[in-house]
């Protein structure tokens, strides 16, 4: 079992079926405008993907299935023999986050499912023969809603986490904060504790190990998107849009992080008062925003999508919710251009890479129900190298 999430992945791939750990999924790829599409996972909708490709080009994946377990599940694609494989992690599990480690090996944090008394983070990761399970020790009542996972240089996890409700007998409420582990014990901290701060957060990290977080805030008073950047010694925090730069909008929904090769933050967002996506850069100090799009309707709770090119491209994949499908955008110039990967209530909670020239996005099938993975060439040719037919990309108004 343990080599499927290692090198050498082909054999081990077929030795993990012939023990019955894992199920191979056909993963039937159908090519629609230049996107080989897959199903990779049937069994319920798969919410929340959070996808990641390794150095050998190999594909992971974490998502949460709508069964009556709520389970959590881990899908890999060996990218010897293009196929997927996928099996469960836990159960009662929601809002999950997936990164890898050194040696390529997965992990996960995730929250148990539903707001109810007693709700933990939690924490998974494969030590190359199972998964290693825990609650995060919070001296909290109710953890919900996003997480998000980085591992630092020696592969320590630092988790950000929305508290919804605090200690029993206090009034700590609604508030952001991470959780880093080292060597043997947990340290927590907050990062914005103002009132209903982090419900949608992203986090990053970048080479010299600074950690940067994208959130929201949704107080109907204070709302608006965020930025925190650790120093090594603590949170720095920016608005960047919202009610206090004078946006009377309620913007930070669907919040989503990359980082470029000089460790510039790059965000997706979303208006949610007046459906749009929006982009915002920080360079030299400075933020800079634009809207990417206006759409029918932005899902609730649901999450963009992005990831920056070798050139330094952003690209945001979102889901149209009023029109039911999943789009793609990326910048020239000072436009933006886009296209339509699926339709048919598939595309929500989408997780975006970029890697060798390939770009992936795993997102929701809300119509059909499942997990989808889509991917293709970013000049539009297919895996032969020739010319493949792309759908239209044009620049949006």
């Amino acid at each position: 079992m343990s080599g499927i999430l290692n090198r050498g992945v082909a054999i081990a791939s077929a030795l993990a079926v012939a023990a019955g750990w894992i199920t191979p999924l056909a993963g039937t790829a159908v090519a629609v405008g230049g996107w080989q599409v897959e199903t990779v996972d049937q069994n319920g909708t798969g919410r929340f993907s959070s996808l990641r490709i390794d150095k050998d080009g190999n594909a992971h994946v974490a998502f949460v299935v709508d069964d009556p377990k709520y389970t959590l599940k881990y899908g890999f694609w060996d990218h010897a023999i293009k196929r997927w494989f996928v099996m469960p992690v836990d159960e009662g599990a929601s809002f999950c986050s997936l990164t890898l480690d050194s040696k390529h090996r997965p992990h996960i944090s995730y929250t148990d499912y539903g707001t109810m008394s007693g709700s933990k983070l939690r924490y998974a990761y494969w030590d190359g023969a199972s998964w290693i399970k825990q609650a995060v020790p919070l001296n909290a009542d109710i953890i919900s809603f996003y997480t998000s996972i980085v591992l630092d240089a020696n592969d320590n996890p630092t988790i950000s986490f929305y508290e919804y409700t605090g200690p029993r007998g206090t009034d700590f409420r609604v508030r952001l904060r991470t959780v880093t582990k080292n060597a043997s014990y947990w340290q927590v901290g907050t990062v914005d504790g103002q009132n209903q701060s982090g419900k949608f957060n992203a986090l990053a990290i970048d080479a010299q190990g600074h950690m940067h977080l994208a959130y929201a805030n949704v107080n109907s008073l204070t709302a608006g998107m965020r930025y925190a950047y650790w120093d090594g010694t603590s949170w720095n925090l920016e608005i960047l849009d919202g009610h206090e730069q004078n946006n009377q909008e309620n913007v930070g929904y669907s919040v989503c992080i990359a980082l470029d090769r000089e460790g510039n933050p790059h965000l997706s967002y979303s208006n949610y008062t007046n459906p749009a996506v929006k982009y915002a850069v920080r360079k030299n100090g400075q933020w800079q925003t634009q809207i990417v799009d206006r759409v029918s309707g932005v899902a609730y709770p649901d999450r963009n999508s992005i990831a920056i090119d070798d050139d330094g491209t952003p690209y945001i994949g979102y889901y149209d919710a009023g029109q039911g499908v999943l789009k793609l955008a990326h910048k020239e110039g000072q436009n933006w251009i886009g296209e339509i990967v699926d339709r048919n209530a598939a595309g929500a909670t989408s997780s975006l890479q970029i890697d060798h020239g390939t770009i992936w996005i795993s997102y929701a099938d809300e119509g059909a129900g499942g997990l989808k993975v889509a991917r293709r060439d970013l000049k539009g040719r297919d895996s032969a190298g020739t010319s493949a037919a792309v759908k239209p990309r044009k620049p949006i108004k």
